[in-house]
């Protein structure tokens, strides 16, 4: 009896996000009216797996569902039922540019989206590292300018160390429906 619940609930949990577990408000499209970001949550599937989706108000108050995505978000836990090391990611509005914060064991990833043309377009990646001693590295992607740099930096040191630096083309922006996080060593 309980392996046919169990099962029950890896079946219908597909579509099965009803949890909402962070809202932010703010106006993303630059038409005066506060949008959404929504992240729920499907607690019926053993890894907690998560959604992301866009809202934009309408004149008449209502919202329209933008975009959504499953594959930006990544679960709290193992098929296994294991925790993997991820907190559940917040999302900021800032200047109309939509930001991620997540963080992934000793990474702390924020990607940043602007909606223009048509879509919500990935502008810029930044992560911080802590080697768990006394170094952490900086990543900052800008993917409008395509600089790329990585940079060390000892705790309590002012001095900074330039590893890496070049610039790199993205063209075409990466759309967030098509994001999945850490897919190279870019972002």
């Amino acid at each position: 009896m309980i392996q046919i619940f169990g099962l029950a609930q890896i079946k219908n949990s597909k579509d099965n996000y009803s949890v909402q577990v962070r809202e932010e408000q703010g106006d993303l499209n630059h038409d005066g009216l506060a949008d959404k970001a929504i992240i729920k949550m499907d607690t019926a599937h053993i890894t907690r797996p998560l959604k992301l989706e866009i809202y934009f108000q309408t004149k008449n108050s209502n919202f329209k569902l933008i975009t959504s995505s499953t594959k930006i978000l990544v679960p709290q836990y193992h098929q296994d039922g294991k925790y993997a090391g991820n907190v559940i990611p917040n999302v900021v509005i800032e200047d109309g540019i939509l930001i991620i914060l997540m963080e992934h064991k000793s990474n702390h990833p924020h990607y940043k989206f602007k909606y223009q043309n048509g879509n919500f377009e990935l502008i810029s990646y930044f992560n911080v590292i802590w080697d768990g001693k006394n170094t952490t590295t900086e990543t900052n992607f800008d993917m409008v300018t395509g600089i790329y740099i990585v940079q060390t930096q000892e705790l309590g040191s002012e001095k900074i160390t330039i590893k890496e630096k070049k610039k790199i083309t993205v063209n075409p922006l990466i759309k967030i429906q098509d994001f999945i996080p850490f897919e190279n060593e870019f972002y």
